[in-house]
């Protein structure tokens, strides 16, 4: 649940950013971060990271899309009629079961490259990754404005 919601927020930020150039730029900066912070965690041998990077590349590429597509459907401005409404809940939870069949699939190609332990330990520390990036991003904004 927590890593759907970070998730969830990093592509806030990335929507949040626009869809100029700054965008993909920063777009690309945070996965060459990822791929840094997973490399070196998940301590790949050379041999294992030839094999690994295509085929996590892959699947993380697709689910992406797939979680950006969401969320562009979720921050609509626009009114929906209860039929729009009721057909973007289905394309939501289609979504939803296409990621999770991605996710099965690449673990089921990863645990012959790198093992079942470190494919664990690989969701562990994208769960570390996103939850620092997401640290990170509070501490750009400031602290929040007092309540009255």
């Amino acid at each position: 649940m927590k890593t759907k919601i970070y998730s969830l927020l990093i592509l806030l930020l990335f929507t949040s950013l626009g869809f100029s150039q700054g965008f993909r730029d920063k777009k690309e900066k945070i996965k060459a971060l990822k791929i840094a912070f997973i490399s070196q965690k998940l301590s790949l041998t050379t041999e294992q990271a030839e094999k690994f990077w295509p085929i996590y590349n892959k699947y993380e590429d697709k689910i992406v899309a797939l979680k950006e597509t969401q969320l562009k459907q979720r921050f609509q401005k626009k009114e929906l009629t209860d039929e729009e409404a009721l057909k973007q809940i289905e394309e939501a939870e289609a979504a939803e079961v296409e990621i999770m069949s991605l996710k099965k699939k690449m673990r089921a190609e990863l645990i012959p490259v790198i093992g079942a332990d470190k494919v664990v330990e690989l969701q562990k520390i994208e769960h570390e990754f996103h939850k620092k990036l997401l640290e990170k991003l509070k501490d750009r904004k400031g602290p929040p404005p007092p309540r009255r």
